[in-house]
């Protein structure tokens, strides 16, 4: 399904030019693998789920600089509640789990992070206080990012995997596993924050 020919939709450095190819050759592998992903996290957490497709539709003038698919617990929407997305850059697959700026209830997410930062740490995810951004840095630093979600209030937490474009495993193809597993494994947060976030 995904391959390096992927990144070429990001070489249209027009709008429409990108956004067409966005919906004619990313949108189906999303539409695809997605409905694998919701299968397996429903009939392991037993527990409903919500997918989202970026269509960007907000855009005007710029191309959008990635895309996504998003999913979720929550039927109104994903991006003020603890979600999972997997998309690309440019230069890079990503799989991030996300607590935005604007999340509801955020507070009551600062002692479930503390509590599992160190499980972030030994399972070598990257982290970030910004969701717009491609750059992540090493878990080892998540009590600096930790420290900033809780005192900037523009800033986001996010968790994550990503698979560069020029990565041997890109070039030699046959990679749809591995991103559904590292999706699997970072959705164990999602159910996690959700379930002591409503308990709390």
């Amino acid at each position: 399904m995904f391959d390096k020919n992927d990144f070429k939709v990001f070489e249209d450095m027009t709008l429409p030019g990108r956004l067409g190819l966005i919906r004619a050759n990313l949108d189906p592998k999303f539409e695809e693998i997605g409905v694998e992903l919701m299968q397996r996290l429903e009939t392991e957490y037993q527990q409903q789920f919500f997918m989202k497709i970026a269509k960007h539709q907000r855009r005007t003038q710029n191309p959008p600089p990635d895309t996504w698919l998003a999913i979720n617990q929550d039927k109104r929407g994903y991006k003020k509640t603890p979600h999972v997305e997997l998309g690309l850059w440019p230069d890079r697959y990503f799989i991030t789990f996300s607590l935005l700026a604007d999340i509801k209830n955020r507070p009551g997410y600062y002692p479930i992070l503390k509590e599992y930062q160190d499980t972030i740490i030994t399972e070598g995810w990257s982290v970030s206080n910004d969701h717009t951004s491609s750059e992540m840095v090493p878990a080892s630093d998540i009590d600096k990012v930790i420290a900033r979600y809780e005192k900037v209030k523009s800033s986001d937490l996010v968790i994550g995997y990503e698979l560069k474009a020029d990565d041997p495993i890109v070039q030699k193809g046959n990679y749809d596993q591995l991103l559904m597993d590292k999706f699997m494994q970072l959705s164990k947060l999602m159910v996690i924050f959700n379930k002591l976030q409503v308990e709390s």
